[in-house]
């Protein structure tokens, strides 16, 4: 993203918290993510979702605090040797080290299928403004927000003897409130991320989940791990290409007739079903 396209962004995110949007998508960051960027160091104050300044600055003091504890960084970010040497100089270096957006910031298999840069304007601007990701440094960003590399798990606890999950849960349920009342949810986030808000707190038309099931010769139905992240990254491409479709209610299930992923999983509209408060959705693969 050039300048002047982070310029408009800007310029439009003022505007969101008073827009009603139909769509939602909500996605974990993904683990890797991108070294270095050509922006200024973090500022607090631009990044979507202002309310949560005062939070964030906590995290990052704590994230900071961590980063001088080698053997405490290791086991709760969960790397050790290059890798925890590179997170630890991250961690400690947030509020001064160059930006990029968080579309270009985090990277892995469910970005690499979403692939931004190869949509459509449309599809872009789809995504930009119905997205938000989930942080357990910033609690929530949008993909046109300017982050800077760090490392921190949702389910690590830096403060308090809490899980991020649990320090960012009644901001984040507050926050997804006023911006998805009324709305279509496509909840993508894993466990880990999803303990993160509580569902019930918001009115939304409908919350749908997905699952990817495999058929084995032997006729048992199995959970992919290895493929989820990236037919995710294919189904958000698919939504963002049809927003009026996928933020109906009315409509949403029909768009998924029209969905498959080259790995042959494929829709199946009689194994859908409601679960934990949410329309699970079922794409099945079969021998």
């Amino acid at each position: 993203m050039n300048s002047l396209e982070v310029a408009q962004w800007k310029s439009f995110k003022g505007k969101l918290a008073a827009m009603t949007s139909n769509l939602l998508i909500l996605l974990p960051p993904s683990e890797g993510k991108a070294s270095g960027g050509e922006g200024p160091p973090l500022n607090l104050e631009s990044l979507s979702f202002d309310e949560f300044s005062k939070s964030r600055t906590l995290m990052i003091k704590a994230l900071g605090q961590l980063s001088g504890k080698p053997r405490v960084a290791q086991k709760i970010l969960g790397v050790k040797g290059a890798a925890l040497d590179k997170a630890r100089a991250d961690n400690a270096d947030v509020l001064n080290s160059p930006t990029i957006t968080a579309i270009e910031r985090y990277t892995g298999v469910m970005y690499d299928s979403i692939d931004y840069q190869s949509l459509d304007a449309d599809s872009q601007r789809v995504f930009g403004e119905n997205t938000i990701i989930m942080s357990g440094l910033f609690g929530m960003v949008r993909p046109f927000d300017l982050i800077p590399t760090y490392k921190l798990k949702m389910g690590a606890k830096i403060r308090l003897n809490k899980s991020c999950s649990t320090i960012w849960k009644p901001l984040i349920s507050k926050a997804l409130k006023s911006t998805a009342d009324n709305g279509v949810i496509w909840d993508l986030l894993p466990n880990e991320h999803s303990a993160a808000w509580d569902p019930s707190k918001i009115s939304c038309d409908v919350r749908f989940t997905v699952k990817f099931l495999e058929a084995g010769r032997d006729g048992k139905l199995k959970t992919v791990s290895h493929w989820s992240k990236a037919l995710k990254g294919a189904l958000v491409r698919h939504l963002v290409a049809n927003p009026k479709l996928a933020g109906s209610a009315d409509t949403a299930l029909g768009l998924l007739e029209n969905f498959s992923h080259p790995e042959g999983y494929k829709y199946r509209p009689e194994m859908t079903a409601e679960v934990n408060g949410a329309t699970e959705i079922v794409f099945l693969k079969t021998v």
